[in-house]
């Protein structure tokens, strides 16, 4: 049986004025897995006990800076840790490519073997303690969503996308769904011509997937009361809105 806790090191959105920026660290044992290391992601992972040394895979679900600008800090901090073990990055194209850019610049010297992993609809991973599959989500470019299997409990992470039917069908039935609600319900459509989702679109996907406990997440620093975003239990009654420094045991 393992030992697996969620990590939500950073719950915000776009900019750090009232959280950091998205970060959600799944621990296995002594290993530990990155969904979307934003800025400030290695700060969060220092004061809450995690070692940078111990990542042992880094998934990415979009190009978007506040989604991954911490992996460059982060990886110079391993190799000033002496890390000998390779780190595997996941991610899309853009991503990819961006990432790529740093390295042929000389901006960041991994003193490690770092393998890079193109990500589409059909990529997956495994090892021995945890399985992670991608799936398309709808953004403002190509963007996917992860659905994570570890022993007997599953997790889908949504990154940032407007209500899609892909999420529904990719998480129905998992333990916990982790999906963007960047505003709340009265700025719906700004929400879906961004390409994002409110808490009550969260809570919608949550009870048609009929999963087990929804946490919303990517949370806008417009929002300071925390209260409207429970209009998601409406449509979905087991909701917990994310803080930065909240864990789930699973």
């Amino acid at each position: 049986m393992v030992n697996a806790r969620i990590y939500f090191l950073g719950t915000g959105a776009a900019m750090p004025v009232t959280r950091f920026l998205p970060c959600i660290a799944l621990k296995v044992d002594s290993d530990i897995y990155l969904l979307d290391p934003g800025e400030g992601c290695q700060v969060k992972m220092f004061k809450t006990g995690l070692s940078p040394v111990k990542v042992k895979a880094i998934f990415v679900t979009h190009a978007h800076g506040d989604h991954y600008l911490g992996l460059p800090g982060l990886i110079q901090t391993m190799t000033l840790s002496d890390r000998k073990e390779p780190l595997l990055i996941a991610g899309p194209k853009q991503f990819i490519d961006a990432l790529l850019s740093i390295f042929n610049q000389g901006l960041v010297k991994p003193g490690f073997k770092v393998d890079l992993c193109l990500v589409s609809a059909n990529y997956t991973y495994a090892d021995n303690k945890i399985s992670v599959k991608a799936f398309p989500v709808e953004h403002s470019l190509e963007a996917y969503g992860y659905h994570v299997t570890i022993g007997k409990k599953t997790i889908c992470y949504t990154g940032d996308t407007t209500p899609s039917k892909s999420t529904v069908e990719a998480c129905r039935g998992v333990d916990v769904l982790i999906h963007e609600a960047t505003f709340t319900s009265i700025y719906e459509g700004e929400a879906h011509t961004q390409k994002h989702s409110t808490c009550r679109d969260a809570g919608l996907i949550a009870e048609e997937a009929g999963v087990g406990l929804l946490v919303l997440f990517h949370i806008s620093a417009r929002h300071e009361d925390m209260d409207a975003y429970y209009d998601a239990v409406r449509v979905f009654k087991k909701v917990v809105v994310a803080r930065d420094g909240m864990v789930i045991y699973l």
